[in-house]
């Protein structure tokens, strides 16, 4: 009989270590995500606006805040592969943030994949990471 026990358990904490190890501790869709660094060739810039972007799994798009203006996209997401294309946004001139939402907008538009840790986004261009954010 307990023999039978350990072998049961065994086979239970196997799976159960399994099964955490694959899941994100926060989903990529439905997580609003705060834009908090950008990387570009000038260096990584801190963020401290209201950017942010939000994933919608059955619409296939994502979308936001650029700092000042409202933005969307068609997003494609295939494993950890992803892809934001035809970007659009408001057009109001914020002269405060203007330059992040800029460098935001034109970050998102390079990206061709993601890795969550933990509560961070990250979006790359292949190796390089583009953008970082944080689960709200």
């Amino acid at each position: 009989m307990t023999f039978l026990s350990a072998g049961i358990l065994l086979i239970l904490s196997a799976c159960a270590g399994t099964n955490k190890a694959t899941t994100p501790a926060t989903p990529l869709y439905e997580t609003k995500w705060l834009l908090k660094k950008i990387h570009t060739d000038a260096g990584v810039a801190n963020v401290s606006t209201k950017a942010f972007i939000k994933f919608d799994e059955l619409k296939k798009s994502g979308g936001g805040n650029g700092s000042c203006n409202t933005f969307g996209s068609s997003t494609t997401i295939n494993g950890n592969e992803i892809s934001l294309k035809n970007i659009f946004s408001t057009k109001m001139y914020c002269q405060d943030v203007q330059q992040t939402e800029n460098d935001y907008l034109k970050q998102l538009g390079k990206v061709n994949r993601y890795v969550i840790k933990g509560s961070t986004l990250l979006l790359y261009n292949d190796k390089n990471v583009l953008l970082e954010f944080i689960a709200e």
